[in-house]
């Protein structure tokens, strides 16, 4: 099959050339992580549910996910949520077949969003601290036969980039490190949020963790457990980079008006903060603004033709297997590009922009990028797999 395959040469300077970078990541209890990890859920759950009891998976896009804060009375040694977070589920699926048998829709969205909080956050309790509703409807007709075919069901592009720079890796390192190792050494929650600025060679984390109001007695307590964590994130961003890396712990802090960052469920969710699907990381775990990016939220689209997803991942899965399988090339960019209606293993352009690690890019080295995108192309239902399966994740 002929695809519209492209590889170019990389001009310019590279990201770690660059005076400034300034990379972020929200952990896994943000607000619009959470938004996103329970539409990715409720897809997978909607998908495999059709499949164990249709056959096969029907059309969905769950992914407009809103979280609606809620409101609580938190201090040292006290806290209770007096106003639960709303949790609201839209988009849309098919609710019938054609032959008239029923997807009980919105019974399997509200279970995969509490089976998805239940298994993210250590103090939310999704019964007890959420209230969750269904609002997704029914998918119009001509997008839910483009699953069927398996063509492109909306005209949009992919993008993404491997390696991570030195700064991106040290901020997804960072923020996964306080989300799963420390969470258990320290009374803090999962609403994370690492800031990354790299100015030449120095690089400065402003870290974002919210302490478990409760579980602390006084203000003092809570000042030498932040000067921990502190030190721990410090001790272990050391060794991410060769370059120097500060470190510094929720420097909205006031000591003398007694202002701390406390929480009772271990997300600002729970008092002020909203969230949104799509308002998060890429599907490479950052955000990162001097790089190229699809603004397409990947989280709850339906794994099948949607090209807001599979594009995405796919974009990012064919940059990895050209670093790890083309020794010539440092770094790629690889961007898919649909027609909304056409096959989607054949796209408008399908193209990786790279870096040879000599500085000039060989016909044999341009050749071997050419042959990973066809393969990727060639094995969208391994991605397809790979999502049903959640060995991906998307935020």
């Amino acid at each position: 099959m002929n695809r519209n395959i492209v590889v170019a040469e990389a001009t310019g300077t590279s990201i770690e050339d660059r005076p400034v970078e300034i990379v972020e990541r929200k952990g896994i209890g943000h607000p619009d992580s959470l938004c996103d990890g329970i539409a990715e859920r409720v897809s997978v759950e909607y998908t495999r549910w059709c499949e164990e009891n249709l056959g096969g998976a029907l059309h969905h896009n769950f992914d407009k996910v809103q979280l609606v804060a809620g409101e609580v009375d938190v201090g040292f040694g006290h806290g209770q949520v007096i106003k639960p977070i709303r949790i609201q589920i839209a988009g849309r699926g098919t609710p019938e077949t054609p032959d008239g048998r029923k997807v009980p829709m919105d019974t399997i969205a509200i279970e995969a969003a509490k089976a998805h909080i239940r298994e993210t956050m250590k103090y939310l309790d999704p019964n007890r601290d959420c209230i969750i509703e269904c609002y997704a409807g029914r998918g119009a007709g001509e997008l839910i036969s483009v699953v069927d075919q398996i063509t492109a069901n909306d005209t949009s592009f992919g993008a993404s980039h491997w390696p991570l720079s030195g700064l991106e890796n040290c901020v997804y390192q960072t923020a996964q490190h306080i989300n799963y190792d420390l969470l258990d050494q320290f009374p803090i929650g999962e609403d994370v949020k690492v800031m990354g600025c790299r100015t030449g060679d120095e690089i400065v984390l402003t870290c974002a963790v919210p302490f478990i109001g409760p579980e602390l007695k006084d203000h003092t307590e809570y000042e030498e457990l932040k000067s921990a964590v502190q030190a721990a994130v410090q001790k272990y961003a050391d060794g991410l980079d060769k370059r120097s890396v500060t470190v510094y712990v929720n420097t909205a802090d006031n000591a003398e008006k007694g202002d701390a960052f406390l929480t009772v469920t271990g997300t600002s969710a729970e008092n002020g903060d909203d969230g949104s699907v799509g308002r998060g990381n890429r599907v490479n775990g950052v955000i990162a603004p001097f790089r190229s990016a699809s603004l397409e939220a990947a989280a709850g689209k339906n794994p099948i033709s949607h090209v807001g997803k599979v594009y995405n991942v796919m974009a990012l899965l064919a940059a990895q297997d050209i670093i790890e399988q083309v020794s010539d090339i440092g770094a790629a960019h690889v961007y898919v590009l649909s027609q909304i209606g056409m096959p989607l293993d054949q796209p408008l352009v399908a193209t990786a922009t790279v870096r040879a690690k000599n500085g000039t890019l060989t016909d044999s080295a341009r050749e071997q990028v050419q042959a990973v995108l066809d393969a990727h192309l060639s094995d969208l239902s391994g991605i397809r797999s790979k999502l049903a399966n959640q060995e991906i994740t998307l935020y």
